[in-house]
């Protein structure tokens, strides 16, 4: 979910000429379309991993498709400029995602499950990569398309309870789950980062995501939560403008 972010970066700064460049129809989803999270009543049990583990595989069980709108925060280390991105997200397990990005400028990112596409319409340029070979190569990828596996998460890093909250008024706790790889990853050549999860006894939806690796540090916030909205199959298409400058990551066919 913190790699949403990518997207800006993969993507060229716009330029004043592209100004009228042609801009795909946009696949807006209301935020009453679907439905409101489950919740669980307030509890003082201890949050212990085995709850989380629990609670999450409830959560990924009843999610088939999602539809959010997100923040996301993205700075890199020794530098005091946070560039900020804002948009909507719909997905569909397992691998069909739609981002449609409104803050700082227009921009469209599209998995079909086979390929990812970036497309900014200020340059009318469209970056188009096999979505396993980007997942496998780029460590900011880790938990793009992780929505309705975060009970997996748990199991595929070395997790650990961080921080939990006193509870609030009506006796809800904000709790904080660290994961980073398992050492036979990384000595296998992975990349050696932690993304922090955070969520609410409430619903246990992680509505944040914290990434740090190498120099950039991501922290994503996802609001407007629905489950289960009806999305056209045509939303994870992606076809470019005629006159759209498209390039293909090296060695990969189109």
């Amino acid at each position: 979910m913190i790699a949403l972010a990518l997207a800006v970066l993969l993507a060229p700064a716009a330029r004043a000429e592209d100004a009228k460049a042609p801009k795909p129809a946009a696949a807006e989803v209301p935020a009453s379309t679907g439905t409101a999270l489950p919740g669980y009543a307030a509890s003082t049990a201890p949050i212990t991993l085995e709850l989380v583990a629990a609670r999450f595989a409830e959560l990924d069980a009843k999610m088939t498709t999602l539809r959010a709108d997100f923040k996301q925060f993205v700075r890199l280390e020794g530098s005091d400029t946070v560039q900020q991105v804002e948009g909507q997200v719909l997905f569909k397990k397992p691998d069909l995602m739609r981002l449609t990005h409104k803050v700082p400028e227009p921009q469209i990112v599209v998995s079909d499950g086979t390929w990812l596409w970036v497309y900014r319409a200020s340059t009318n340029q469209a970056i188009k990569t096999k979505l396993e070979d980007w997942r496998k190569s780029e460590p900011l990828a880790k938990g793009l398309l992780d929505f309705g596996r975060s009970a997996e998460l748990l199991k595929r890093y070395t997790a650990a309870i961080s921080t939990v909250s006193a509870p609030d008024a009506d006796g809800f706790r904000v709790f904080s789950v660290a994961l980073t790889p398992k050492p036979e990853d990384i000595k296998a050549g992975g990349t050696d980062y932690t993304l922090t999860l955070k969520a609410s006894t409430r619903d246990f939806f992680p509505y944040e995501a914290a990434l740090r690796v190498g120099r950039a540090s991501v922290r994503s916030v996802f609001e407007n939560v629905r489950l289960g909205p009806a999305l056209p199959p045509d939303v994870f298409h992606f076809n470019p403008p005629p006159d759209a400058d498209v390039l293909t990551t090296p060695g990969q066919t189109p």
